[in-house]
């Protein structure tokens, strides 16, 4: 059984014709996704599923309800992506502090959950979008988009405060890092074989381009409240 992700989903039309030609017995229903399947993206059906795993998971570790409760995240993935953009619109007391994919690393230090899911939603309806397209105006003071490509990242007031960073200066493979051990927050995790890769002429570590198990317990062993992960790790 094949399913498409973002960025593969034309190759359903052409399983699902191979499997007919073939005389598969599933027929064109071999592959979802495509011209006759499931838009992963539209129904979020892998989001939805994370979503209600953590809200079941927070009552047990904070005992808030994350429905009426504002809660801080910290996330890796961009919003045009169909788990991560999902996920990330299953509620409007989200307070998306920080997030990263393998060209941007987003950073919104003081959130606002109303006027921050506003513009997640353009974002997520906006075709192959990143967070370059995020209104500035929208980020809270000492935040900013910066490229994954940079040599360093200026550290504001408000990102040592939030994030707990002493150094005035970091590469973004640091920053991302500092993130990602944060106390306090929620960790939001979801796949892209991208995140593995950094630019290929400055090739990085894994631990620093790639959302690995390795982080992720790292996070939760250093004080990330929950962990929500929307597809396997490789």
């Amino acid at each position: 059984m094949v399913a498409a992700d973002k960025g593969t989903a034309t190759f359903s039309d052409f399983a699902n014709a191979i499997s007919e030609e073939y005389g598969f017995w599933l027929g064109d229903a071999f592959a979802s996704g495509g011209s006759a399947g499931y838009d992963h993206k539209e129904m979020g059906i892998t989001a939805r599923g994370a979503w209600e795993t953590r809200q079941a998971a927070f009552p047990r570790t904070s005992g808030r309800n994350i429905e009426s409760t504002e809660i801080t995240v910290i996330g890796v993935g961009d919003m045009s992506g169909d788990v991560f953009g999902n996920g990330m619109l299953m509620s409007r007391h989200l307070r998306l502090l920080a997030a990263f994919d393998h060209r941007h690393v987003f950073v919104d230090p003081e959130s606002d959950a109303e006027r921050s899911f506003a513009e997640r939603l353009r974002l997520f309806r906006l075709p192959r979008s990143s967070w370059a397209d995020y209104d500035r105006a929208v980020i809270s003071p000492g935040g900013g988009v910066f490229e994954r490509s940079a040599k360093s990242v200026p550290i504001s007031p408000e990102m040592k405060r939030t994030f707990d960073i002493e150094a005035d200066h970091l590469t973004p493979a640091e920053l991302i890092r500092a993130l990602l051990i944060a106390p306090g927050r929620s960790l939001v995790v979801r796949r892209d074989r991208n995140l593995r890769q950094g630019p290929r002429a400055r090739p990085k570590p894994r631990s620093a381009t790639a959302p690995t198990m390795r982080s992720v317990s790292t996070a939760a062993r250093s004080g990330q409240k929950v962990i929500g992960e929307g597809a396997t790790s490789r």
